[in-house]
């Protein structure tokens, strides 16, 4: 399987990459990225998480998430607001620590994200009034999913 990836979705430069089952070795793939090859076992398959969407893949292993952007799909990465809060990874909510209209201190705790059986902690870049909750516990989230509004408040205020 051949195909090419771009390490962010703005990036000009494109990666080719390769994957060829070994007929010799059975569950053995040579993976050619670029001019590094790699032999992986399909053991490695049961500790690593894909997620395909639109020809952007993610792929979360060992506590780390990286990200390929499909080549022939070079497309503007939407920008993110201040005060809109994201899922770093996807995960499952296990605490929402903050209601709508809660006065929160930059470095507070808004929620926590299980991903990966780790914790992430969510917290307020700013000091600000949480104008929406875009998730509840128990929710499972994707990469990038919006989480919460935060609305910056004035100095003094």
């Amino acid at each position: 399987m051949k195909f090419a990836y771009r390490r962010s979705a703005t990036d000009a430069q494109a990666i080719e990459v390769d994957i060829v089952p070994l007929p010799e070795r059975q569950g053995v793939y040579r993976v050619t990225v670029g001019e590094h090859v790699f032999e992986l076992d399909d053991r490695l398959f049961h500790r690593a998480v894909f997620l395909k969407e639109a020809g952007n893949i993610t792929l979360q292993f060992e506590g780390r998430e990286y990200y390929l952007f499909d080549a022939n799909q070079r497309r503007q990465v939407p920008p993110m607001h201040a005060g809109d809060l994201h899922a770093p990874m996807a995960g499952k909510i296990i605490h929402v620590l903050v209601q709508p209209g809660e006065r929160v201190k930059a470095g507070a705790t808004l929620l926590i994200l299980e991903a990966m059986k780790m914790e992430q902690q969510i917290t307020a870049p700013h000091d600000g009034v949480v104008a929406r909750l875009l998730c509840r516990e128990g929710d499972q989230v994707t990469t990038g999913a919006e989480l919460v509004v935060l609305e910056p408040t004035s100095p003094g205020s």
